[in-house]
């Protein structure tokens, strides 16, 4: 068996164990966006051997830790623009982009070298409904605002709202994915009179609390 074929095979396997994951996860899909997370995971991998832009270098490791942990929470998004905070590698931006290429994403990122990886990404999957800010969230001052901001293990829910509330439109709202239920956090949103929900995500091959906090925008 030759390298090719060994490659052809793996990435069958790897496209076969994502659409296993959406499929649990109940998460409509095109083979478009199979081919796309599959790809993104690879440029992910690539460029982790040179950038240390995410702890998890394994693929597989990658599907439930990133792929699918990011994908539980489209079944939450209503609204037709989303901002992603403190992106990263660009999850969950970019997935919920390419899971939703109806919905207009924008990544807000001030770490250089993880901006410039989600361009190239961005560029590389032609994913004309994600764009990149290589800015803080603070100096962040979109044209139009949100519809939804979302953030993956960003900051403190405190630090979330307050640093991007410029940013979200009336009546929008923030998704704050976490691991355990921040007691703390909620108490301050409490006193900020600010009204939330929060859900338990079941992640797919994930052995880990996941929950997201989804706060309204304040009247």
């Amino acid at each position: 068996m030759n390298d090719l074929q060994t490659n052809t095979e793996m990435k069958l396997s790897l496209a076969e164990k994502v659409k296993q994951g959406l499929d649990t996860l109940d998460i409509s899909y095109g083979e478009e966006a199979i081919e796309k997370l599959v790809a993104y995971m690879e440029l992910l991998a690539e460029w982790n051997k040179t950038h240390n832009l995410t702890s998890v270098d394994d693929l597989e490791e990658m599907l439930s830790v990133h792929i699918f942990d990011c994908a539980s929470i489209k079944p939450y998004l209503k609204g037709m623009s989303l901002l992603d905070v403190g992106s990263g590698a660009g999850l969950p931006g970019m997935v919920l982009a390419i899971l939703s290429p109806a919905l207009e994403v924008t990544s807000v990122e001030a770490r250089n070298k993880k901006a410039q990886f989600q361009m190239f990404a961005a560029n590389k999957l032609r994913l004309k409904n994600f764009t990149v800010e290589n800015v803080r969230i603070e100096d962040f001052k979109p044209k139009e605002q949100f519809s939804m901001i979302t953030s993956r293990a960003y900051s403190s829910l405190e630090h979330f709202v307050e640093g991007s509330k410029q940013a979200l439109a009336p009546n929008g709202r923030w998704l704050a994915m976490k691991g355990t239920v921040p007691k703390e956090e909620l108490k301050v949103l409490k006193k900020l009179n600010l009204k939330f929900d929060t859900f338990a995500l079941k992640v797919p091959e994930l052995d880990a609390q996941r929950n997201l906090i989804v706060i309204c925008a304040p009247k």
